[in-house]
């Protein structure tokens, strides 16, 4: 990867207003696969105290965004398996009662505080077999896009092998600023996998410290119809933006990257993300740069001053 911060580039890129292109493919990424998920660590159980403690002068307050995880799990094994239609992990048992997955064990006892259940996690992962683990283990999806992507046409439904997950604890207490992240994976100079900039909207309100995942479900490179390039397949292009209004829209939109997928191959490939707490900025523009993406014009494209960030890396293997 190079040096130079791609979310740095890309607040270049949209204060000049540079028009991005979507490309054929980008209906099934009508909809973000982006999740966040909020738990409140339990220093935070009281509050109260925790402002008190940080209001002394021997106590000054966190400002720094703490890595903690990062890591592909397999992919829930039913797209949509819980009644509300939610998938069957992660899930947390911090809420009360938690309806996707309220009990544990054997026997069953509720699910308590802290815990967590998410995918096995791998370093190696099937392409095109139906075997992701080698044991009949996982979704029965490989993660070369092309042979197992999506299903229907247009790309009626986004099929992932995967799901790239980040933890980190957030101990800044700045609530007020959007919460991005970037991921982009390649296979040494080729790119295989692309977010762009997913903004998240405000941190806040929560109460500090808190443990923060957000994960998404993947597959690399791209679908048939979808080849050409830039944000073409995984290389996602943007999504519910540009925005009609000067504000985070309540809803999380995906800024395209510019980057233009290939198939993935036999072989190492390297996870990249970056996570930032950033001021956002947003500039009227006009005409076909709002209405090519079917939006009324004028819109807005947003920049970002950027507060705190992390980064996190690592490598899988597939074959």
């Amino acid at each position: 990867m190079a040096t130079s911060s791609p979310l740095d580039a890309l607040a270049v890129a949209l204060a000049a207003c540079a028009a991005a292109l979507v490309t054929q493919g980008a209906a099934a990424q009508a909809l973000t696969n982006a999740h966040r998920v909020l738990a409140p660590r339990a220093a935070a159980a009281n509050p109260a105290a925790a402002r008190a403690a940080h209001a002394r002068d021997d106590v000054p307050a966190p400002e720094h965004m703490v890595p903690l995880l990062s890591v592909m799990v397999q992919a829930f094994p039913t797209i949509g398996a819980n009644a509300d239609g939610s998938d069957l992990w992660p899930c947390y048992g911090h809420t009360n009662p938690n309806t996707d997955c309220p009990t544990i064990g054997n026997p069953q006892v509720q699910m308590p505080l802290g815990s967590l259940v998410v995918g096995k996690p791998a370093f190696s992962w099937a392409l095109q077999n139906d075997d992701i683990f080698g044991f009949g283990l996982g979704n029965g999806i490989g993660c070369d896009a092309f042979v197992n992507g999506t299903t229907g046409l247009p790309y009626t439904q986004y099929k992932p092998c995967a799901q790239i997950s980040t933890f980190f604890e957030d101990d800044t207490n700045d609530t007020d600023d959007d919460l991005l992240q970037r991921i982009v994976v390649t296979q040494g100079t080729k790119v295989i996998y692309d977010t762009g900039t997913v903004d998240f909207g405000p941190a806040g309100p929560i109460n500090y410290p808190v443990d923060v995942q957000l994960y998404y479900d993947v597959n690399f490179g791209y679908w048939p119809g979808a080849e050409h390039g830039p944000n073409n397949g995984n290389c996602t292009p943007d999504i519910a933006y540009p925005l009609a209004a000067p504000a985070f829209p309540n809803v999380i939109y995906q800024v395209a990257g510019g980057s233009t997928c290939v198939r993935p191959q036999p072989g190492r490939a390297h996870v990249w993300t970056e996570t930032v707490l950033a001021t956002p900025s947003y500039h009227q523009v006009t005409g076909t740069r709002c209405t090519s993406h079917g939006v009324a014009s004028p819109c807005y494209v947003t920049s970002w001053d950027r507060k705190h960030h992390i980064t996190q890396q690592w490598d899988v293997f597939l074959r």
